[in-house]
């Protein structure tokens, strides 16, 4: 939804939505308050990022083609069923209770666990996690 609302104001206004802009607009909707708070914010800063990255592309492609294959392209739209999103969790997306008790990581508002192999209050997590 946030890249549609993006590309569309660029599209009709020539104006980009930064961050704040976006989250404001999408903060009382069904699939931003889906995930946690946190999580949403995490989607939304990697968009804010990669939009200037294609505008950056944008104006070094009309500086010098010869270094792209292609002009660059808009962000495509993913697929409402199949296509979603990288999701970030962070520290304070992750049920402590659970870590400390199961050796067990649940993503908040959810019911998925992933078993893994490490100590409560340890800063890294084992890169042997495997889904329950």
């Amino acid at each position: 939804m946030a890249n549609y609302i993006v590309r569309q104001e660029f599209i009709n206004k020539c104006y980009y939505l930064n961050y704040n802009k976006v989250q404001k607009l999408l903060q009382s909707g069904a699939d931003y308050q889906a995930i946690p708070a946190k999580v949403s914010q995490q989607v939304l800063i990697i968009l804010d990022k990669n939009w200037p990255s294609f505008f950056q592309a944008i104006r070094a492609y009309n500086e010098c083609p010869s270094k792209f294959k292609s002009c660059p392209k808009w962000q495509l739209y993913k697929d409402k069923k199949k296509g979603r999103n990288i999701l970030v969790y962070t520290k304070q997306g992750i049920s402590k209770p659970q870590l400390a008790k199961n050796q067990k990581i649940l993503l908040s508002k959810s019911e998925l666990f992933f078993d893994c192999r490490i100590s409560y209050g340890s800063h890294r997590i084992s890169k042997n996690c495997s889904s329950g």
